[in-house]
Order: C-alpha cells, then structure tokens, then sequence
C-alpha cells in the first residue's frame, strides 16, 4: 500500500514538474529586471508582507499587512488578483481582478478568514496553504489555512485560522510547536507539510529556523491537518548557514519548495537597512547568502520577500516591500525578477 502512494506521489511531481517546463518556456517571456511599484494595490500608508495564494485558475488574492485602515497597527487586508503580460514589454504585471475568482477564495475571504485575524494590533506575514499547493491524492479535504503573527499578547505569535475535514471552521489559535516566549513570525510550510521556516529572536537577534513535523504526509501516516496544526513530533533546529549573529535576519520564503530560499537582513555589507537576500540549498546545506544586489536593494529597507508559486514562470518572480521614497508612501509593494534559473534546480550565480 505505501508503494503505491510513494508511486502516486512520484507520478504527480513528474506531472506537476513536466506541466510546469512546458508553461514556463512557452508563456515566461523575458526575465523581469525592472522593479515595478504595484500602484493599484499601494497606498499612502504603510503596505507590505504580502502572500499571493496559489491558484490554478489564475486568478488570486494578493494578501497583505497594511495601515490603511487602522492607521495605527498593521492589519490584514486581500483584493482580487491577477498576473497578466504586458505584450510590448514582455514581462509580466500584477493588476486588480474584477471578475471575482474561484470557489475556494470566495469561501475563505467571505467566511471571515481575515476579518477573524484583525484588531487593535500588529498583523504580520500572512501564508496561505489551499489545495492547490498541498500534496493530496484527490480525494483528500478541501484543506483551507491562514497562518500569520500578530502581537497581541506584546511578542509575536504565529496563529492560524482553517477550516477542519468538515468545513468547519477553527481559529485562530496559537501554532504552540513553533512559538515562544520570544517574538516568532513568518511561517512557510512546505507543500508536502512536514517542514516549516520561520523566523524567531529566542536567541537575541532575529534568526531563522526549520521545523521538521511528525512524518512525511506521503506516507499518509498523519491526517494533513494534525501534522500541520498540532504534530506528534517536532525538531526545530536555527540554520546557521543563514543566520548573523550580529543582525537580524527575518521572512524566509522558498521557491516552489526548491533550492531557494529568499530573505531580509540588515546585517553589515549590504545597501542600508535591511537587504533582500538568497541562499541556495547544496548536498542538503544552505549556502551563504547572496545579496540580491543594486538592481533590488537601496540604501532604505527591503523587506518580506515572496516568491509565488507560479507554474508558468521559468524564474522566480519576486513581490517584496520597500520604504524608497518614490512609492506612494511609507512601505510600497514592488514586483520583480529575483534570479535567473537555467533549469528547475539550478540557479545561476
């Protein structure tokens, strides 16, 4: 039996990865080098950590933290989504979506998903895992999670709000296998839900950590939503190939659940502020960081990096936040290229 589920699983990557080749080297288009400001989506307040779902029938919910509304504390707001190309230029843009979107956005969004997570505090680095980036076997549960933090009890605590085999919905509650009594933020959890990275200061500064939880679901030992929510076994470790001692570093995210992770530093040797920056994974170890260099980073701050999981992009396209003064004020969101890949796996230094 379990042969036959690592066969199923085998059998959906190549499907998934194939699907993949084909869109990215017909529908990519040239890499993305202009940094481009999401005007329809900014405003004159703060704006940033954004998070845009994936969703196989294109249209999305760029979600993300913004002052707009309470002017005071960063809240949790989403609008309709969708990537388009620019013919002319032959790069892709982000715009507002008119024509509503699927079942599952209408279902998360008007259940009150995000009105659950607001109030009179800091809501920061929202993540969205759906069906569309969870491994399953077809017949699994229209699994529906929002993680993020928020600090309403003074630290950063990671919380989730989703909706359980029946619908039902649960939350928020407090995520307790990756909080502390320090400040812990930004989860990305991997498709197959047996890893998490995030980002903690329990050790002083800001570092980031990877959770292993419980067993891999493709052995279908574990329910989905027990394995992600409360596992029977979790092994956190601080990657410290990554981490500065000496600075903070915050808002892993990876590509595709591939070789690359992006994040925000400001520690010594960058532009100013904090830098967005990448390792590359190698023989199961994370590289040095690389700074993404003067095409993205500025003497002011770059922060919450995130690349989408997109299938018909060869590269990664990155959405971040920034405080350079041409944006609409305070953080802006911005769009780009983040590096260029030959292949899948490999990215190009």
């Amino acid at each position: 039996m379990k042969t036959i589920r690592h066969l199923l699983l085998t059998l959906f990557s190549i499907t998934i990865l194939w699907s993949c080749w084909l869109d990215a080297k017909h529908n990519a288009g040239k890499f993305m080098t202009d940094v481009v400001n999401l005007a329809e989506f900014n405003s004159e307040f703060d704006d940033y950590n954004s998070n845009l779902p994936a969703n196989k029938y294109g249209e999305s919910y760029l979600i993300f933290s913004s002052k707009r509304d309470t002017k005071e504390f960063y809240n949790l707001v989403g609008f309709p989504a969708k990537i388009e190309y620019d013919e002319k230029k032959d790069i892709p843009i982000l715009t507002r979506s008119s024509s509503g979107s699927d079942g599952f956005y209408s279902s998360l969004f008007t259940s009150g998903f995000m009105g659950k997570t607001n109030g009179n505090f800091n809501v920061l680095g929202p993540f969205v895992l759906n069906k569309n980036n969870l491994i399953s076997y077809g017949n699994s549960p229209n699994y529906q999670f929002l993680f993020y933090a928020d600090d309403q009890n003074k630290n950063l605590d990671i919380k989730v709000i989703y909706n359980d085999k029946d619908g039902k919905e649960i939350g928020p509650i407090a995520v307790d296998y990756l909080n502390s009594k320090a400040d812990d933020a930004y989860p990305y959890i991997t498709h197959n839900g047996d890893k998490v990275v995030y980002c903690s200061n329990k050790d002083g500064n800001f570092d980031i950590y990877q959770t292993t939880i419980g067993a891999n679901y493709a052995d279908n030992t574990t329910p989905m939503i027990d394995q992600i929510i409360s596992p029977k076994a979790a092994v956190s470790i601080k990657i410290s190939t990554i981490s500065d001692a000496k600075a903070d570093d915050k808002c892993p995210y990876l590509w595709q659940d591939e070789n690359l992770m992006v994040f925000s530093s400001n520690r010594a040797g960058g532009f100013g502020g904090y830098d967005i920056y990448y390792s590359v994974l190698e023989n199961g170890i994370w590289g040095a960081p690389i700074n993404a260099g003067p095409r993205i980073n500025t003497a002011y701050d770059e922060y919450r990096p995130m690349l989408p999981n997109l299938v018909n992009f060869s590269y990664p396209l990155m959405i971040f936040s920034s405080n350079r003064p041409e944006g609409k004020g305070g953080f802006d969101l911005y769009m780009t290229g983040l590096v260029e890949t030959d292949n899948m796996r490999k990215v190009k230094m």
